[in-house]
């Protein structure tokens, strides 16, 4: 059995690939690589572009709901009393720091800070990384 393996291994002729050919193909590889990693970048720097900006937009609409929902609830009417010269503040800061908990604008400082929030991560995935120098600290003073 193994003999007529032999032969049969023995009777294929081997052929030389041409001498260039293998230096073509790693070229084609890697600029389809190359390629492909250009395209990939130019999306994810479109797609986190883009929700940059909207969500710098977002932040912009949610200061401006911010500032609307403290004049609206009357937060900073009562938060306007601590700064007050008479002694009001302190002889109520039961009173008043219930009232001004009760007239805390919470879905205002929600989407404010998630908007903030989303911002800033989204700005972080567009930057480029931070310099390894960033990453180890910075170096010592010797005195």
């Amino acid at each position: 059995m193994e003999d007529k393996y032999k032969k049969l291994l023995g009777s294929i002729n081997l052929v030389e690939p041409p001498k260039g050919l293998e230096q073509g193909v790693l070229t084609y590889v890697l600029t389809r690589v190359s390629t492909s990693q250009k395209r990939s970048l130019r999306i994810k720097a479109f797609a986190f572009g883009s929700s940059t900006l909207a969500s710098f937009g977002l932040s912009l609409w949610a200061i401006i709901y911010l500032i609307e929902s403290i004049k609206v609830s009357g937060f900073s009417q009562y938060l306007s009393l601590i700064f007050s010269e008479n002694g009001a503040a302190l002889a109520y800061w039961r009173e008043l720091s219930l009232s001004l908990a009760e007239s805390l604008p919470i879905f205002g400082l929600i989407i404010f800070f998630a908007s903030i929030g989303f911002f800033i991560w989204s700005l972080g995935k567009i930057s480029p990384p931070a310099p390894s120098y960033f990453k180890r600290g910075f170096p010592k003073v010797s005195s």
